[in-house]
């Protein structure tokens, strides 16, 4: 699906045209094979280039190439069933801007819905989309935060479930894809604001360092959430371990336990003769004896702490 946008700095909102003309924006999304050609001798863009931007798995990155810059970067979308992250291919010619993404975007959807964006200014147009990407990772990453110390608040009251530890499981797999993501787009940024691909304007200058240094929080928070689960199934393990190795002590000190009257019982059962045979309180003198070494094994096991 293609859809051109375009909006002056003398319209109030943004709106669709039917063909593209100079400071328009094209947003294709999910192309097949033959509308990626078509675009690309439109264009003349480089067509391996651009099925590069469907990749599933492409890493962000920059390329130039016959005053084309192509940007790749990926947006948060921990809701896929593949990956947490997806691709958005963001191309800046000398008179348009072409977008090429698998799914259509969430940052260029509230984007658009905001109405505001001038397609004319093609630079900021790139830096908006920037950091509507950012925002997107801020408020996963938030979700994420809340989901952790949910965790940790269950697990502080000993009551964490197998759910809780698939959950680990999948939370540290987004935040491992975020960082993949995150680590290689902070690099593009870098070279973006260098000016040698794009040329900036004071306040695009301003809005694109403070991208860069939104992204490198967003690194950091990042980190620190994954490293926050590790200590987390660190420490549930160590729990685990200890109560499992609490049960065993106390199964053991059972055992020892009945082992005492089994063995009395067995010396008193042998049909030999044996002190008390003849004895009519025999049966009751045996069960104190059995009584008493019980209790006394007991008192011994608790004053050295092995119960």
């Amino acid at each position: 699906m293609q859809t051109i946008y375009y909006r002056s700095i003398r319209q109030a909102y943004i709106g669709q045209i039917d063909d593209i003309k100079r400071g328009s924006w094209l947003h294709v999304v999910n192309p097949t094979g033959e509308e990626l050609d078509e675009l690309a001798q439109r264009f003349s863009f480089d067509a391996d280039l651009l099925n590069d931007g469907i990749d599933l798995y492409e890493s962000p990155r920059l390329e130039h190439e016959d005053g084309v810059t192509y940007l790749y970067i990926r947006y948060s979308w921990p809701e896929s069933l593949e990956t947490s992250t997806q691709p958005l291919l963001i191309i800046a010619t000398s008179e348009n801007l072409v977008t090429v993404s698998r799914r259509s975007p969430e940052p260029i959807e509230h984007l658009v819905s905001l109405g505001e964006v001038v397609t004319t200014q093609k630079v900021k147009l790139i830096l908006q989309i920037l950091n509507q990407v950012n925002n997107g990772y801020r408020r996963d990453l938030n979700q994420i935060t809340k989901q952790i110390y949910a965790s940790r608040s269950r697990l502080q009251r000993k009551i964490v479930s197998d759910d809780d530890i698939i959950r680990f499981i999948d939370l540290e797999e987004d935040l491992n894809e975020f960082l993949t993501a995150l680590q290689p787009y902070g690099l593009l940024l870098r070279a973006l604001a260098s000016g040698r691909y794009v040329n900036f304007h004071e306040d695009d200058l301003n809005l694109i360092e403070d991208i860069e240094l939104s992204t490198n929080e967003l690194i950091d928070l990042s980190k620190n959430r994954l490293k926050t689960i590790q200590n987390m199934r660190e420490a549930y393990a160590t729990i685990a371990a200890n109560n499992l190795n609490r049960i065993f002590k106390r199964l053991t000190s059972i055992t020892i336990f009945l082992a005492v009257p089994t063995v009395i019982g067995g010396l008193f059962g042998m049909n030999v003769p044996v002190p008390l045979h003849d004895t009519p309180y025999a049966f009751w003198i045996v069960c104190v004896l059995i009584a008493a070494l019980v209790a006394g094994t007991v008192a011994y096991f608790k004053r050295r702490r092995w119960l």
